[in-house]
């Protein structure tokens, strides 16, 4: 354990110490919500919440909600009756500890000079999680050791594992940088009369990069819940491929982030049509959790090869692969096949889940239409414009009781 001098703000120390890039404020509040996320979704989970936040109305909402799980909750923000001694100054922290996972969260805006960005310390399941609960014990005049022998943070280092994450941290900065650019740029052409079909053609790429981002980090944040579940155990396969799906979801990120940049970006390549498929469906096999889903890949011909930007096509066939899952209730099966048909390959994505409704079937490929509660009606029409951007066309060619069929029809090499 690390040792510190008496009577200073040692959270703070911490934040040095692991000298991480700067955090946004936009991804504070997504780091926050995601490390109180599980005790939402499992309310009957007992455990240990500490937080201190300078602006408790920021995380109003999250804080109601801990109120109907089963977790203890202390508040040591500023003029807290359970401080012993001010010293944290603006450092802010969350920390969670429950039988299931641990982590510890602080930040601190005067560790940086860049407006709206703080230093920050982000640790998951690991044995150093004592280092902060130690400090926060330190200054706390209620009695939390019991916590401590309750839930033992006395996990392994996981490194990798926290390697991992705060990479997803750094992109979700940059990806902030990159949104702020985006409307300076806006606010210049909106100046211009000439320019307004370029700047609808902006907000429309700006749209389907925020929902690009947001369908990789999820995987990206499902599979490290995965590599969580399995470090322990020493089962070399499932983290080998959930590290593979972390790296190549941040990759599909990273290509719609240069979107932002350029309006004409793509890199066609031959790529081998099994391999870019079998990459998609184990990408897309972290939506089934909880269901019982059967997947099966059938092939024509296993030499065939495509010209595609590796990364958008990608990104098209995890999303429909994704709404051929979400169709299916509970028990089903998601079938891709390949064909070939002339100088083309086909493929078709199948589910046998819950059919398009007849009249909707005609809409579902238009910017905005969109059948989920909380969609947002661009995932089809961002793949049919991702796979054209490639000569490549996506296409429904049916929707009854029996199954529902997207085909991807693109130019064999």
């Amino acid at each position: 354990m690390v040792k510190y001098i008496q009577g200073k703000n040692r959270l703070k120390d911490l934040i040095y110490i692991q000298e991480n890039k700067p955090c946004s404020e936009k991804s504070i509040k997504g780091i926050v919500r995601s490390l109180l996320e599980p005790l939402f979704e499992n309310v009957q989970e007992k455990g240990l919440v500490m937080y201190r936040f300078e602006n408790e109305k920021e995380f109003e909402g999250l804080l109601k909600r801990l109120e109907y799980t089963s977790v203890d909750v202390i508040n040591l923000s500023k003029g807290s009756a359970l401080l012993k001694n001010e010293i944290w100054e603006n450092t802010q922290f969350l920390y969670v500890l429950t039988g299931r996972y641990g982590a510890s969260f602080i930040y601190d805006y005067d560790t940086e000079d860049v407006e709206h960005f703080a230093g920050y310390y982000l640790l998951h399941n690991s044995v150093t999680l004592r280092d902060s609960f130690e400090i926060i014990e330190d200054n706390c005049t209620q009695d939390i050791s019991a916590y401590k022998e309750q839930y033992k943070p006395d996990r392994r280092d996981n490194a990798l594992m926290n390697s991992s994450i705060r990479k997803i941290v750094d992109l979700m900065n940059e990806t902030t940088q990159e949104a702020m650019l985006v409307d300076m740029e806006k606010d210049a052409l909106s100046k211009s009369d000439d320019l307004a079909k370029r700047l609808e053609f902006i907000n429309s790429k700006s749209r389907y990069v925020v929902h690009e981002i947001r369908n990789q980090l999820s995987i990206c944040d499902l599979y490290v819940n995965i590599i969580e579940k399995h470090c322990e155990r020493n089962d070399n396969a499932d983290c080998t491929n959930a590290l593979t799906c972390i790296k190549t979801a941040i990759k599909i990120a990273s290509s719609a982030l240069m979107d932002l940049k350029s309006l004409d970006n793509k890199d066609l390549q031959v790529y081998n049509v099994k391999e870019i498929v079998e990459k998609a469906v184990l990408l897309s096999k972290v939506y089934a959790n909880g269901k019982e889903i059967e997947f099966e890949t059938k092939f024509e011909d296993n030499d065939s090869s495509i010209f595609a930007d590796e990364s958008k096509f990608l990104a098209a066939m995890v999303n429909i692969i994704k709404n051929a899952i979400e169709a299916i209730e509970n028990k089903g099966k998601v079938t891709v096949t390949t064909t070939i048909k002339e100088d083309f390959v086909s493929i078709v994505i199948s589910n046998n889940g819950a059919m398009i409704p007849e009249e909707k079937q005609k809409e579902i490929f238009k910017d905005g239409f969109t059948t989920k509660s909380d969609g947002n009606g661009i995932g089809l029409y961002v793949c049919q414009q991702t796979l054209e951007e490639q000569f490549a066309r996506l296409e429904l060619l049916k929707s009854d009781e029996k199954s529902t069929d997207f085909e991807i029809l693109v130019s064999m090499v």
